[in-house]
């Protein structure tokens, strides 16, 4: 079976919000191409996995599905709620663009709860899909503006806005993997351009993302991988060269540990 690259907008269709299909149903996997997708539910039951990350399914519940991952559901009871898609061209010169699709690394999760905030988020959908439907003039602007309001609260519900500004050392730091990831893998190299030791790079990341330098190399080295693999002709022995490991058996054992499938499994599909 192989894994599927679902585009469910229209050829120059940029934004579609739609209600969640009230179905029982376990998918098989599968992305989206080049557009991101919001999934708001009021209610449902079961599992929705996204990359190797599997999320509860409950009411209140959000989900992120970035361009370039692979997600599947395994429900339970019925889901209801709002499904939106935002092809990466709708927010272009808009200050999502950014955040959503050039920020390394990424400035939101895959999966929350909103228990405490479900009507402020149930209003936004609602806003949006009644913008959708009327499609009265500017009507594309007030959606940006109600998707801002809807990533600003999210921002709020994950605790995301810090007591202390991100630290010159981790922003050099993001700049410096953005531009050598894909030679340069050890965290050692790295605190060494930046004058630190390992175990400092170490500690502010941990204070400012919950994980590890090391960490942020590997997501940034997985999400290169993945991209590669969904979109590109290259083979695996290719690909693992343009990453910077020195043997495709490598770059398996690498893609393996990072998303529990090898390369080949995650391109053509799950057995």
């Amino acid at each position: 079976m192989q894994i599927e690259i679902k585009n469910k907008l229209n050829e120059k269709e940029l934004f579609r919000i739609k209600r969640m299909k009230e179905v029982i149903k376990t998918t098989h996997p599968h992305g989206h191409k080049e557009y991101l997708e919001i999934i708001y539910l009021t209610q449902g039951e079961g599992m929705h996995q996204i990359d190797h990350h599997r999320f509860p399914v409950s009411g209140n519940s959000l989900y992120l599905v970035m361009p370039g991952q692979i997600h599947n559901w395994e429900l339970t009871a019925i889901p209801r709620g709002f499904v939106v898609m935002v092809q990466k061209d709708f927010l272009l010169g808009h200050p999502l663009y950014d955040t959503l699709f050039q920020t390394f690394p990424l400035a939101f999760s895959s999966g929350y709860r909103l228990e405490n905030a479900g009507p402020a988020f149930m209003g936004i959908f609602e806003s949006i899909e009644n913008e959708y439907a009327a499609r009265q003039s500017n009507y594309e602007a007030v959606v940006q503006t109600y998707l801002l309001l809807l990533f600003n609260l999210l921002k709020r519900e994950a605790h995301m806005e810090r007591s202390q500004p991100e630290p010159p050392l981790l922003k050099s730091f993001f700049e410096m993997v953005a531009a050598h990831y894909k030679t340069m893998h050890e965290v050692a190299w790295y605190s060494g351009e930046l004058n630190v030791t390992p175990k400092t790079l170490n500690a502010n990341c941990r204070k400012f993302l919950d994980k590890t330098a090391g960490a942020v190399i590997n997501e940034k080295l997985t999400a290169e991988s993945k991209r590669l693999l969904l979109y590109s002709q290259a083979n695996l022995g290719e690909i693992a060269y343009e990453l910077g490991f020195t043997d495709p058996s490598h770059f398996n054992k690498f893609f393996k540990r990072q998303t529990g499938v090898l390369p080949s499994v995650y391109r053509r599909g799950i057995s």
